[in-house]
């Protein structure tokens, strides 16, 4: 909960009509931000059943991971590619789709952790003559002081609706249960009750 929001709190997608590419739907876009200014909403996701989290949460549209995702988002933004991208797996070739994925001019941001030492191809040229601001978002770039407040706030408000992200709920001794349902990707958002 905490990244996905603070990830799109601080990239301030703020241009009426922006496109917004999210990789995988563990990212989200909490439309707490972007809904209000995006006019296309894509998410990625490798498990079809998923697909209801983003439409939920104001995505218009829902591609499969095994789909050709670059030519997808260029068909739905008129050949431009989104404005804002966020990748949040952390793997290279994830990433490198990302990139290819990014408008002109647009931004690509980073919250996947991959393994330390491992490496991503971005090819400088490319990202030079089309103007790409990539960056990182550790932890959502997220500073508790001030942004936990904010997020109990939009969820006491209604304006954030945490409890629709919750696919199944599990006790304290089902934790190696609901670890493998999250590791097989059968779960938006597993939670352990104590």
């Amino acid at each position: 909960m905490t990244i996905g929001t603070a990830i799109v709190a601080s990239t301030k997608v703020r241009r009426t009509g922006a496109s917004v590419l999210s990789q995988p739907l563990r990212a989200r876009l909490r439309t707490v931000r972007v809904g209000k200014t995006a006019s296309q909403i894509i998410t990625v996701d490798a498990e079809p059943k998923k697909r209801f989290v983003p439409q939920h949460f104001g995505a218009t549209s829902f591609l499969l991971n095994s789909d050709d995702v670059v030519a997808a988002v260029m068909d739905h933004t008129q050949g431009r590619g989104a404005d804002h991208v966020f990748e949040a797996i952390g793997i290279a070739k994830v990433q490198e789709q990302a990139l290819a994925c990014v408008r002109p001019g647009g931004t690509l941001t980073l919250a996947g952790l991959a393994p330390m030492g491992s490496t991503t191809n971005f090819p400088s040229a490319v990202i030079a003559r089309k103007e790409i601001t990539i960056k990182g978002s550790y932890y959502g770039s997220v500073n508790a002081q001030r942004d936990f407040p904010m997020l109990v706030d939009l969820y006491a408000s209604g304006r954030l609706d945490l409890d629709a992200m919750v696919t199944k709920r599990y006790s304290l001794d089902q934790i190696n249960e609901a670890f493998a349902a999250m590791m097989r990707g059968e779960l938006s958002r597993g939670v352990i009750i104590l």
